[in-house]
């Protein structure tokens, strides 16, 4: 039996990750570079155009491959078009591929959809939806038996950010630091950046320190990986809801590519192939936007005086 393509780019990123030392900006996943009939088909026949799509990293390379990859092959059958897989290593990384038009489609944070939205025109095609809606919510968790109950308790300690652009993992934690009239700078004994939800909570797990923040949807899913995690850690604080990360397009992008790709994402549901994507990404299906879902993100953002 044929593998499926994306499960060659586990393989493959796996062996490539384990002979570098530093992954390179932008990890590009080419489906050629595995299986030469993805991009030519038979001989004679003209390569296909190529759709390049970056993923904010949420999770490791490896489980973002083994969450988007099938979402890849549906989306090359549907527009005809070869696919790169871009892996970012920051939500920043890909709001600049965005802006630079070095990625045409990308899954954004959505912080960064509301900064690249007003400073870009960067669009957002589609929304998933995640127990029915399409936001989640930002968890603060420190250890169950860390003696910390609630935000305050924080003050001293050491916390995990995400990444700057992520409204969940930074802007959230942010704004309880400034609701308690703390200076954002000498709350915390010390602060770091750690790219993704689940390295947030693996550094927190692990003791490397005491407070994080993460997306609810990351955190649900970590603890489906391992169900122990929820009696290791506890969420302290939760937010309102935060609009989930969108489907964005370039503002280079062509009007009819962009109607082909958007009616391709929510068609997502209508069939068995397209709910097995879904069934990947742990989503329902994908609805259009409203601006109306980000304005906690907007409020969040003014809050902390962030860039808006």
């Amino acid at each position: 039996m044929r593998r499926a393509p994306w499960l060659l780019l586990i393989l493959t990123l796996s062996l490539l990750l384990a002979g570098c030392s530093a992954a390179p900006p932008g990890l590009v996943i080419r489906l050629k570079d595995l299986d030469p009939t993805l991009a030519a088909g038979d001989p004679g026949i003209s390569p296909r155009p190529v759709l390049r799509v970056g993923v904010s990293p949420m999770l490791s390379p490896r489980e973002m491959l083994l969450r988007y990859g099938p979402l890849m092959d549906y989306l090359g059958r549907r527009l005809g078009r070869r696919v790169e897989l871009v892996l970012p290593r920051s939500h920043t990384e890909t709001f600049e591929m965005v802006r630079s038009g070095a990625v045409q489609v990308a899954v954004v944070s959505g912080y960064a959809y509301v900064l690249g939205q007003k400073e870009f025109g960067m669009e957002a095609l589609a929304v998933p939806t995640y127990d029915g809606l399409p936001t989640r919510r930002a968890h603060v968790l420190v250890r169950r038996y860390s003696g910390i109950i609630q935000f305050s308790d924080l003050k001293g300690h050491t916390f995990a950010y995400t990444d700057p652009l992520s409204a969940s993992g930074r802007l959230y934690p942010e704004a309880k630091v400034l609701d308690l009239s703390e200076p954002l700078d000498r709350f915390f004994e010390r602060t770091t950046f750690v790219a993704s939800d689940d390295k947030a909570l693996k550094a927190l797990d692990q003791g490397l320190v005491d407070g994080c923040a993460v997306d609810s949807a990351m955190y649900d899913y970590a603890v489906l990986a391992d169900p122990d995690l929820a009696r290791r850690l506890r969420i302290i604080d939760t937010s309102e809801p935060l609009g989930a990360p969108p489907v964005v397009v370039s503002p280079r992008m062509g009007s009819e590519l962009k109607r082909a790709l958007q009616e391709a994402l929510l068609d997502l549901d209508q069939d068995d192939v397209g709910r097995s994507v879904l069934s990947r990404l742990q989503t329902e299906r994908y609805v259009k936007p409203d601006s109306a879902w980000y304005e906690s993100i907007r409020t969040l953002a003014a809050q902390v005086g962030a860039r808006q």
